[in-house]
């Protein structure tokens, strides 16, 4: 249902040439996008999701694996990258990591390439722990995402509220997330 009803209707103009899967826990969503790449790069920060996608995609000649270290995107190359995607794990970064990985999708990202991710719209009690909040939603908002990409040079093509990750709602109704569609710059800019 996620898959049908939020993501792929969002998704499917993209290119997935070179897409990459930031958090992509057990590949739940790595197999959806692997028929549409050319090169699917898989990254997570526990060793266990990695050795868990290289033995539920075998030797698939698409696929490489990263294990990164939680905030930046080091092993890519500077505009390697035509989508990028995070679904379901963002919106337990924490804001300062998510404004990294975003500094991160402007070097990866090649020009003109559009990225999705799904992340918390919590903004209450900023100063709680995430543990604190429901679904351990980190301090984050549709907002304050829109703005960190506008500061990189993205635009914004399409933001959602979206509820139990599976149903868009019209307006913010204070227990949601948020799922946005952005592009890079078309042309590369000093």
């Amino acid at each position: 249902m996620q898959w049908n009803n939020i993501l792929w209707p969002m998704i499917k103009g993209a290119d997935f040439s070179r897409t990459i899967d930031l958090a992509a826990g057990h590949g739940r969503n790595s197999a959806r996008l692997l028929p549409h790449t050319d090169k699917l790069i898989i990254a997570d920060i526990n060793d266990s999701n990695i050795e868990f996608c290289r033995a539920r995609f075998g030797n698939e000649p698409k696929i490489s694996f990263i294990k990164n270290n939680g905030f930046d995107l080091r092993e890519l190359e500077d505009h390697s990258i035509t989508f990028v995607y995070c679904f379901d794990a963002m919106v337990h970064f924490d804001s300062d990591v998510v404004r990294s990985y975003i500094k991160e999708f402007k070097r990866i990202m090649s020009p003109g390439a559009t990225g999705f991710c799904h992340y918390s719209n919590n903004y209450h009690s900023p100063t709680k722990s995430y543990t604190d909040h429901p679904g351990w939603r980190n301090f984050m908002s549709r907002q304050l995402f829109e703005h960190w990409l506008a500061k990189e040079g993205f635009d914004v093509l399409e933001s959602r509220y979206v509820s139990g990750v599976c149903e868009f709602i019209v307006s913010d109704n204070g227990n949601c997330d948020a799922v946005t569609l952005f592009q890079s710059p078309k042309f590369l800019t000093a």
